[in-house]
């Protein structure tokens, strides 16, 4: 989404030949650890971790470097983050098909105007002020504009923060209407990952598991992680296994408890849907997920830390 400290203990060892093998070469559980025998006592789970959705657009403009800083600050294990792509080809942090006027305006003596994103050059998308606005779900008294902050390059935002801690957690968006190859996608997305040594410390999401498919030929080593899956089937594992995925989001409506621990015994890292409030930060730990996805994490980490789920 750093070697991960609350995600260092080993895990269960995984219980597809083929998950285990992506399992020994990512150090996120490091590898998987044995099973117990039984009568024998679980060790201890690690503590949950945070991911900052779209780098915490409830206290920064999402989507944008100044977020994914203040982020890192408050010391989240994963910056998430959208892609989509330019029409020169040209992986950008964004997350709409299109530009939302709503948030994101002409600099000033610009002629650039709202668009879908796949339709403008990244020249053109650079001329964008998406950080003195807000989206009208994340607007509140503490949320902080950047004015001036603008649509980053994937390969921007990689290199910002490669020498931190922090992992990274990507979406590769493709619009229905958008004439966008998956495969050049995941093409494009390896190549900066890989240029800037990151293949262990980003996971790549999405809803089009065209991409996780892609992603997984061209480099296994990267681990992928499926979105929507209820909408499809409920035999989670069997989806995982289908498309090589180590990681599933799922919202607490959609597993329980019993389910969740069965995932994490197969090497699966189960992570929570977006959640802001306090009432379903307490379902999220109580379902004993791996990480709580947010937009408000400074008031996740302020909530495990209050609950004695963390430092």
């Amino acid at each position: 989404m750093m070697q991960v400290t609350h995600f260092h203990k080993a895990r269960r060892r995984y219980a597809a030949t083929g998950l285990a093998t992506i399992a020994l070469i990512f150090s996120f559980a490091d590898a998987a650890a044995k099973q117990h025998p039984a009568g024998e006592q679980a060790e201890e789970r690690p503590p949950i971790a945070v991911i900052a959705h779209r780098g915490g657009a409830l206290l920064r403009p999402e989507n944008t470097l100044p977020a994914f800083r203040h982020a890192e600050a408050l010391g989240v294990e994963f910056l998430e983050f959208d892609m989509e792509m330019t029409a020169d080809d040209r992986i950008v942090v964004y997350h709409d098909a299109a530009i939302n006027p709503d948030f994101c305006k002409a600099d000033a003596g610009s002629a650039a105007v709202p668009a879908p994103v796949r339709k403008l050059d990244f020249a053109a998308i650079q001329k964008l002020d998406c950080g003195s606005g807000v989206r009208p779900q994340y607007a509140g008294g503490r949320f902080v504009a950047a004015p001036g902050a603008h649509i980053p390059e994937l390969g921007e935002v990689l290199r910002a923060f490669r020498g931190s801690k922090a992992r990274f957690f990507a979406e590769t968006k493709v619009p229905k209407d958008a004439d966008v190859d998956p495969v050049k996608f995941a093409t494009l997305l390896e190549a900066a990952v890989r240029e800037n040594g990151l293949e262990d410390r980003l996971i790549l999401q999405s809803f089009d598991f065209r991409t996780i498919d892609a992603l997984h030929r061209i480099n296994p080593r990267i681990r992928t992680c499926l979105l929507g899956v209820p909408r499809q089937t409920r035999d989670y594992l069997a989806a995982l296994r289908e498309h090589h995925a180590t990681c599933i989001v799922l919202s607490h409506d959609e597993v329980d408890s019993v389910e969740t621990r069965r995932l994490q015994d197969a090497g699966i890292t189960v992570f929570s849907g977006v959640a802001d409030d306090e009432g379903q930060w307490r379902k999220y730990t109580g379902l004993g997920v791996d990480a709580i996805f947010t937009n408000d994490p400074e008031g996740v980490i302020e909530f495990l830390r209050r609950s004695g789920l963390r430092d």
